[in-house]
């Protein structure tokens, strides 16, 4: 399934961004999964130290996806990944558990957004 959704994304995303040398949109879309998987783990964080790992993990995973988006022509999707990475980031190091689900959650919702408009309008 998840293969079909990657050509379906390809084929919206056009032939110059999708032949675009270095675009690895799959590699985007997986990054951009992997990433929703530890902000959800770190939103639920048993202990600080936990919920850093995870922000650490989810800023990595979403730099990586903001990167492959951009070289593909995603600038909006790009953004909102670069957006949660950014709020990601500034949790490595954060001193409250609280603070570290509250700022996981507002990042998994920009990391949501650039996920539904790749789903909904492809790669603009």
């Amino acid at each position: 399934m998840a293969g079909v959704m990657t050509l379906v994304l390809l084929l919206l995303a056009g032939p110059a961004a999708a032949h675009r040398g270095g675009c690895g949109l799959g590699l985007g879309l997986e990054a951009l999964r992997g990433a929703e998987g530890a902000l959800r783990v770190g939103a639920e964080a048993p202990s600080l130290l936990a919920g850093r790992e995870a922000a650490g993990q989810a800023a990595d995973r979403l730099a990586e996806a903001a990167g492959r988006l951009a070289g593909c022509g995603c600038a909006r999707a790009a953004g909102e990944a670069q957006e949660a990475a950014g709020l990601a980031e500034g949790l490595r190091g954060a001193a409250e558990l609280e603070r570290i689900r509250r700022g996981l959650d507002r990042a998994r919702f920009s990391a949501r957004l650039a996920r539904e408009r790749l789903d909904r309008q492809g790669c603009s």
